[in-house]
Order: C-alpha cells, then structure tokens, then sequence
C-alpha cells in the first residue's frame, strides 16, 4: 500500500489525516516541522507528501526547496 508524509506543526491536524488515511489502508508517517520531515524522508520512501506551507521554522516552502 501507498506511503504517505503528513507534515504540519498542528498535532490535531496530524492526527485527523493520520485517522482518516490508515482507516483507507494507506500507511502514515508523521512530522511536525520540515526538520523532522527532512529527517523522516532519510529512512522513508514517500509516495505522497502532504505539506502544511505555514509553519515555524523551516516552513514547507523552504522544504519543498530541498
């Protein structure tokens, strides 16, 4: 099954889509700043990431960017 980032500093966001994606068979992986989703996508393959732009520190244009 498909691997999917979800990256937001908002736990409770996480945790809706985390819910709502693993209950339609997918696998999640969470992250909540660019950081630790850097860090994530090292061990991860992705299929899809789902990015939240607004965030403190590095934010997900400057991910999108590495």
């Amino acid at each position: 099954m498909a691997s999917i980032l979800v990256v937001d500093d908002d736990p409770y966001i996480r945790e809706l889509v985390h819910a709502l994606l693993q209950n339609e068979g997918f696998t999640i992986v969470e992250a909540g700043n660019g950081r630790d989703a850097l860090e994530k996508l090292g061990g991860v393959k992705a299929d899809l990431i789902l990015l939240d732009l607004m965030m403190p520190g590095m934010d997900g244009f400057e991910l999108l960017k590495r």
